[in-house]
């Protein structure tokens, strides 16, 4: 095998061969940037996922429960008091809000102060230590719709019209304590929170965070943020597959030229493999020498690729070289994040791809003989 390995590395740097150098070199240079681009393309878009999930989590944390008993309820607390578990539990309610003639269909999130500023992250305009009963925070988005300011009153009304004694609808005045900034996923629109008062076992969900700390103790389902964002989700994973599909096709477009590299090569070196085959080797060890050629720059072309890109991804994560403009992509600078999952299944299709285009060109070997290659030479 090694001396298959040493004649394959001949082929592929010839003394004084520059055209045969540079048919090699374009097929590298195709293959390179197939891989690279594959990378770096898979790891924009891993990056923005990553960016959806932690402004997700920043709002509703990573797992919720829903639909538990009185008895649930109490051990499920109760279990995660003592593991020391940071988690949130709230109220979820659609309401009307008005304001200045104005008004807005909301989701009110009634949580405690003790969550509000332990377990979510916000990004608040002032800083704030709690909540009284008669505060809100709202989103930016919000406010700029309905012209609202910290300290400005607003009034809320269920938006099923419950009616009082005389027959007018509840309606709740309540001051705007605070405003938070969540563009990403558009929640400073439509979210709002508030404090939670006296709460009811049959609407109260947990949030929290390790789900390992639960999983166990409870028989209720766990929804993840991905199950609670699945059409976002899917969205985003098929978006990867499209892209990784597409820009697999400059790596089949450098594999036919790779392909037509081996044919040239065999077609040049045709006196040299009489030689080889009058010394004793036989069709197998010629398909091995040229196998070996192709993956010497297919692999080669592939793994260099992946490695200038993982590179670009470390640099970019580590200095913030690519600027973007906050107000048309939501955040400052371009996120890049890369999983071995994606480089594996890259490196794997890649290969089986150059092995394939590489045993195209072999097929005509099998009827080569040392005195066809001769009489073909003289």
């Amino acid at each position: 095998m090694k001396l298959y390995f040493l004649i394959a590395k001949r082929f592929l740097f010839p003394n004084k061969r520059f055209s045969s150098s540079i048919v090699n070199f374009i097929s590298f240079i195709g293959l390179f940037i197939g891989a690279a681009a594959i990378v770096l393309s898979v790891s924009v878009l891993n990056g923005f996922q990553d960016i959806l999930k932690s402004e997700y989590i920043k709002l509703n944390g990573q797992f919720l429960i829903e639909d538990y008993d009185k008895q649930l309820y109490e051990s499920t607390k109760r279990y995660l008091d003592f593991n020391d578990s940071t988690y949130s539990i709230h109220n979820l309610d659609e309401l009307l809000v008005i304001a200045q003639n104005k008004q807005s269909l909301i989701q009110l999130k009634s949580v405690t102060n003790q969550s509000l500023f332990n377990f979510y992250d916000l990004n608040l305009k002032e800083n704030q230590e709690y909540l009284s009963d008669n505060e809100i925070i709202i989103g930016s988005s919000l406010a700029s719709r309905l012209n609202l300011a910290i300290g400005d009153n607003v009034r809320v009304v269920s938006k099923d019209f419950k009616f009082n004694y005389f027959g007018i609808p509840e309606i709740r005045e309540v001051v705007v304590a605070n405003i938070f900034t969540n563009r990403i996923l558009r929640a400073d629109d439509s979210l709002v929170f508030g404090l939670l008062n006296e709460p009811s076992i049959e609407n109260l969900y947990f949030e929290f965070n390790n789900s390992e700390a639960i999983i166990s103790n409870t028989s209720s389902e766990i929804l993840s943020w991905k199950d609670r964002n699945l059409q976002l989700f899917e969205a985003t994973e098929i978006e990867k597959k499209i892209t990784f599909f597409t820009l697999s096709l400059i790596i089949l477009v450098a594999s036919f030229n790779l392909c037509s590299s081996i044919m040239q090569i065999t077609s040049k070196k045709l006196k040299d493999l009489a030689v080889l085959m009058s010394l004793g080797v036989n069709k197998s060890g010629i398909k091995i020498i040229f196998i070996i050629y192709s993956y010497l720059i297919g692999a080669g072309a592939i793994l260099s690729g992946i490695f200038f890109a993982v590179l670009i991804i470390y640099l970019q994560n580590s200095f913030s070289l690519i600027k973007l403009n906050p107000e048309f992509y939501l955040v400052d600078t371009l996120p890049m994040n890369i999983f071995i999952g994606d480089i594996f299944l890259l490196i794997v299709g890649s290969l089986v791809l150059v092995g394939i285009f590489s045993l195209i060109p072999l097929r005509f070997v099998k009827d080569m003989s040392p005195n066809q290659i001769i009489n073909r030479q003289i």
